[in-house]
């Protein structure tokens, strides 16, 4: 019987950040965590860089000239503890396949920005915020250990009660203390795969401010989209969503059913399209808000 042995493919490309600008061309690697020594070890001058998704707005995922790697690896291979609530997954597994696996087990990442299509390396090195900041602060309050590989080729176990000099210092590191390879995080339990959400029409920038200073400690969510164009007394109107996942007893007879459903989809790239100069102007821009302000309900 034959066996077929995967190599993994080294190619030169153009890299950009989330804003699309500066490009750089570098070798780009795939590869599993335990070949991350390796090619940590044979990279030029110019060394290596471990690259997520490539969410990050800046270049901070580029490395001109030298070597950049995309660590792989299977939501499959995360350990769930469901006793303690906690993961233990490959940093280069993303938060959507992460939610995928979790979610319909009873838990959900404890942050959560934007975007779900970030990896758990990347979440870290960043120390990602999310609508909760306000409650739960960042990604890495709820870490409980790293595995890190140094540039020497040695690898640490880290955590806030390990060596917490260079845990610390890797979290929101953004990638300079070392290559991580996997993580353990506390996951939220969790109820339902839904969310009870409010949303409401704010008339301008003071009351948007005075309400969410007296009812964000009510809500576990919460995120305001202000219109900056608007102007006199509509100043800072605002479109105010906050909410919490639903409780089992909150949804309806047939949601009851399966109340861990959970099949996310992209509802749209962005941007779909890059409209061409001119067509974003004051005019536009201020319909637009028009037209997303008056769709919220009032409350």
């Amino acid at each position: 019987m034959a066996i077929l042995t995967v190599v993994p493919m080294q190619i030169r490309r153009p890299l950009t950040g989330w804003g699309r600008t500066n490009a750089t061309v570098a070798e780009v690697l795939e590869v599993p965590n335990h070949e991350v020594p390796a090619a940590v070890k044979e990279a030029g001058p110019r060394g290596a860089l471990v690259r997520g998704l490539g969410r990050s707005y800046g270049d901070a995922a580029q490395n001109s000239g030298g070597l950049v790697l995309r660590l792989f690896g299977s939501a499959h291979q995360a350990v769930l503890d469901p006793v303690a609530g906690t993961v233990t997954v490959p940093a280069g597994v993303s938060l959507d396949d992460l939610l995928r696996v979790i979610v319909p087990r009873g838990f959900f990442v404890p942050v959560t920005p934007g975007t779900r299509f970030v990896t758990v390396g990347g979440a870290i090195a960043s120390d990602i915020h999310g609508k909760n900041h306000h409650l739960e602060g960042s990604f890495g309050n709820h870490l409980l250990a790293i595995t890190l590989l140094l540039a020497d080729g040695s690898q640490l176990a880290v955590g806030p009660d390990r060596r917490p000099e260079l845990f610390w210092a890797t979290v929101g590191g953004m990638g300079l203390t070392g290559v991580i390879l996997d993580a353990t995080i506390r996951l939220l339990p969790i109820e339902t795969s839904r969310m009870s959400v409010d949303t409401s029409r704010v008339p301008d920038l003071e009351t948007l401010f005075a309400e969410m200073s007296e009812g964000d400690d009510a809500y576990r969510y919460s995120v305001a989209w202000i219109d900056l164009v608007a102007k006199g007394s509509s100043l800072g109107r605002s479109v105010l969503t906050r909410g919490d996942h639903a409780r089992l007893d909150q949804l309806g007879p047939k949601e009851s059913v399966q109340p861990f459903a959970y099949g996310p989809h992209q509802l749209v790239s962005v941007p779909p399209i890059v409209p061409p100069m001119g067509v974003l102007n004051h005019a536009t821009v201020a319909a637009f808000n028009e037209l997303w302000f008056r769709k919220a309900p009032r409350r």
